[in-house]
């Protein structure tokens, strides 16, 4: 019988493949109310999984949360961040919205603190949609 840690090797290298035919996740659609509510029931689900709030946790910890929300919902948090920060219309309350879920990880984050927490086009993509959302 083989040792146990070489199962456990087995079995993570075989969800490792699993995940990687999964197809990628789609950008949450932009100004849909329905989708606001969706998360909003993801971010419900993945607080519960959280021993803190996440406003209370470090911007890495934040990051990772938020992409779990975004997962949990079925969408994609870097492709979101990308549709937002090249179309985010302020007008609109639901992508306002949307923007301030996306920008939790940076939330209150100096430029410094940013090109820590981020790097290539999702550092790119945040700094245009801070720039948007004053």
């Amino acid at each position: 019988m083989p040792p146990l840690r070489l199962l456990y090797v087995i079995a993570l290298c075989a969800a490792l493949l699993a995940a990687c035919g999964k197809p990628a996740l789609p950008a949450a659609p932009l100004g849909d109310h329905a989708v606001l509510e969706q998360l909003a029931e993801a971010y419900k689900q993945t607080l519960q999984e959280v021993p803190t709030a996440p406003r209370a946790m470090r911007p890495a910890g934040r990051l990772l949360f938020v992409e779990q929300v975004f997962r949990g919902a079925g969408y994609d948090y870097a492709a979101t961040l990308t549709v937002l920060a090249e179309g985010l219309d302020a007008g609109d309350k639901n992508q306002r919205d949307l923007a301030e879920l996306v920008s939790l990880p940076f939330a209150g984050l100096s430029d410094a603190g940013l090109d820590e927490l981020l790097s290539g086009d999702e550092l790119e993509n945040a700094r245009l949609l801070r720039q948007r959302l004053k």
